[in-house]
């Protein structure tokens, strides 16, 4: 008798591990790290900290992002009404240039609004024209709503106000069906002053 019990558990127990795989793909998490002043316009911090460490990306891709971080700071520049700009270039590959870098951020202000709109507007035509085919769609920044642009990389280009953010992620460390929505937060963080 005792044979027949351990034979039922064993099948009833097996029959418990098995399982049909997902259907579809599981959620992407959203963080909930912004604080109160989250959507307000935010100046160009002078350093990369200030825009997001390799914590802040680790946690939000779910990924590990290591190596050293390069700042380059941008001057003002009249002609397109830019007053600040600091690119971030991420887990930069030792001996490589900073395009090299699997994670680039460049947050820039601007004189108005419009200004801001206009290089936002420039900055997706000339990805486009660089390689004539590329996919482009909407996706959520927090409370805004910037355009995902899909080529040799993730680029997502959004604005808040006078400020504008470009995130660019190497392909490897996002699922495509989960790009626009870690984009979409890595975006609202840069864009967030803390």
């Amino acid at each position: 008798m005792r044979v027949v019990l351990v034979i039922v558990a064993v099948l009833v127990l097996g029959g418990c591990t098995q399982s049909e795989p997902p259907k579809e793909s599981p959620a992407v998490p959203v963080f909930s790290t912004a604080p109160a002043n989250a959507g307000v316009e935010r100046t160009v911090p002078q350093n990369c900290d200030a825009v997001a460490s390799l914590d802040d990306l680790s946690r939000i891709l779910d990924t590990f992002v290591t190596g050293p971080v390069q700042p380059v700071v941008g001057v003002p520049q009249d002609n397109i009404g830019r007053t600040a700009r600091l690119d971030c270039y991420y887990g930069v590959p030792a001996g490589q240039p900073n395009s090299a870098a699997p994670i680039w951020i460049g947050l820039t202000s601007y004189v108005n609004d419009e200004s801001a709109r206009k290089r936002l507007t420039a900055t997706v035509a000339d990805e486009r024209a660089a390689s004539g085919t590329v996919n482009v769609s909407d996706v959520a920044v927090g409370a805004d709503r910037g355009v995902l642009i899909r080529n040799a990389n993730w680029m997502l280009v959004v604005g808040r106000g006078k400020t504008t953010v470009v995130v660019q992620v190497a392909p490897a460390l996002v699922r495509e069906d989960h790009a626009g929505a870690l984009l979409g937060q890595v975006a609202d963080f840069a864009l967030t002053s803390r």
